[in-house]
């Protein structure tokens, strides 16, 4: 029966058969993503006292994680010398918020990028704006939730929604149902969020203004402030090295290119804290 055949059928169908069958198809297809991702999983293993623990959800292709706020985390322990151990799982999330990353500590659980920052402060005695004047605390601050609370957005709806490629789901071999269903899941949430009901050439021109005011301070710097990196750098490479490097078939690629000290920035960050960029992004390392 050809497709258009088959949307008419659909189209004609009871309201009631037509919930009903949506919700019975979407919990099947759920069922078998949640199956396929519990395959993925890696064991939980037991560490010594003390274990700085990052959960995440694996490493991508193109970066060491697909979720900014990993490399984030992993960029400012690196950043400081700061031995952690890491633990690829889809399925378990921080059980408070239901997200990932989180960090495991002494068996607690700490959610959420910043607070596990501010944790980690406290209990290894680490000051995050170490160098820094208040202005440039004030400075960073303001640029690092620009990116992460606004910038990240329209990358989001860039990779998972507007790509009519569809590749960073035919990258893990997802079929064309489970890649509708997500895709109209995700665009609810955007548009929830807000920056859904934009057209893609607003996003693109809301991306593309704050990658301009971003590129504007730092200039010809090596990195925020100078030739030290710090805690905020950490956090808006996690964000470029996303919309660089793993756009797959979105626009961040040609919208991050328009500015070559973001590119020269992004370049510097991964050789000064990945040496093992490469190595870490091979599909079988689990490190």
């Amino acid at each position: 029966m050809a497709l258009s055949k088959v949307t008419d059928l659909l189209a004609n169908l009871p309201i009631g058969v037509k919930v009903l069958g949506g919700t019975f198809l979407t919990g099947t297809v759920l069922t078998v993503v949640w199956r396929r991702l519990k395959g993925r999983q890696t064991k939980s293993k037991v560490y010594p006292p003390n274990t700085i623990v990052i959960h995440q959800m694996g490493r991508g292709p193109h970066v060491p994680s697909l979720t900014p706020f990993a490399i984030k985390l992993e960029t400012y322990f690196r950043m400081e010398g700061i031995p952690y151990e890491v633990e690829h799982n889809w399925n378990r999330k921080a059980e408070k918020t239901g997200k990932l990353p989180f960090l495991e500590y002494n068996g607690e659980e700490i959610p959420d990028s910043e607070f596990i920052l501010e944790f980690i402060s406290k209990e290894k005695n680490v000051d995050l704006n170490k160098g820094l004047t208040p202005e440039q605390i004030g400075i960073g601050r303001a640029f690092q939730k620009m990116m992460e609370e606004n910038t990240y957005w329209c990358f989001v709806r860039d990779r998972w929604v507007l790509d009519e490629s569809s590749a960073i789901y035919k990258h893990f071999n997802l079929s064309w149902i489970v890649i509708y269903l997500v895709k109209r899941a995700q665009r609810k949430t955007l548009w929830t969020h807000g920056i859904g009901r934009y057209s893609p050439e607003q996003l693109r021109h809301i991306m593309s203004e704050d990658l301009k005011a971003l590129s504007r301070y730092l200039g010809s710097k090596n990195f925020l402030f100078g030739d030290k990196a710090s805690k905020f750098d950490c956090a808006i490479f996690g964000i470029l090295a996303e919309i660089r490097w793993a756009s797959f078939g979105g626009f961040g690629p040609v919208v991050i290119k328009e500015y070559p000290n973001l590119c020269d920035y992004c370049d510097r960050m991964k050789e000064t804290f990945w040496p093992d960029w490469d190595t870490v992004i091979k599909p079988d390392n689990k490190q």
